[in-house]
């Protein structure tokens, strides 16, 4: 697993890239409350590393809880698309590198016994 910190903005605390073999690219941030000071939401999205789009979200705020959206979601969303582009692109190359690795082992005993 990677996993790579991205300096915050604003509103945003704490960012990381990284990827799971069973999920994929996992994109998660803790974001700051605009209605509640010293309150942050844990916002969390997964990116298929085939497509390179969203198939899941998730974030801890009441909005999200209810509706399934929030703003919380659409920030993170926009910060894949500009500024953390190139990270999400480290996590799912080395995810890929990964899992070609996995799908090899097993390949060398087959080849012996085919011999």
């Amino acid at each position: 697993m990677i996993s790579t910190q991205i300096p915050s903005k604003s509103m945003i605390k704490r960012i990381d890239v990284f990827y799971t073999l069973g999920e994929g690219v996992i994109v998660s941030a803790d974001i700051e409350s605009k209605s509640r000071p010293n309150l942050t939401h844990y916002t969390r999205l997964v990116i298929d590393p085939i497509t390179m789009k969203v198939i899941k979200s998730s974030c801890d705020c009441e909005g999200y809880t209810f509706k399934h959206k929030c703003w919380h979601i659409r920030a993170l969303e926009d910060l894949t698309s500009t500024e953390l582009r190139n990270e999400i692109e480290k996590a799912r190359n080395e995810m890929l590198r990964e899992e070609e690795e996995i799908a090899s082992w097993g390949k060398e005993e087959v080849e012996l016994y085919k011999s």
